[in-house]
């Protein structure tokens, strides 16, 4: 193989490679379900759903909360 050879193949491989990633841009904007805010709510919301939960962390806020509400109920 010459060395011209060689720099052409790498030269069509890049080619090939960037033109594969613009299709498949088009392909994925052209053939999605939902628009794109639809999406990221959607994909934030399994997220959220996936991290576990810090029982204690949320015993303090409800607490931290009760006694928002005593003062405000005091005043």
């Amino acid at each position: 193989m010459s060395r011209d050879s060689r720099e052409l193949d790498s030269g069509l491989l890049v080619t090939g490679i960037v033109y594969g990633v613009i299709v498949g841009g088009i392909t994925a904007l052209l053939t999605l379900p939902k628009s794109g805010l639809a999406l990221r709510r959607e994909v934030q919301e399994r997220v959220e759903l996936a991290i576990p939960r810090d029982p204690v962390a949320d015993s303090i806020a409800e607490g931290k909360a009760a006694a928002r509400r005593r003062l405000e109920a005091t005043k």
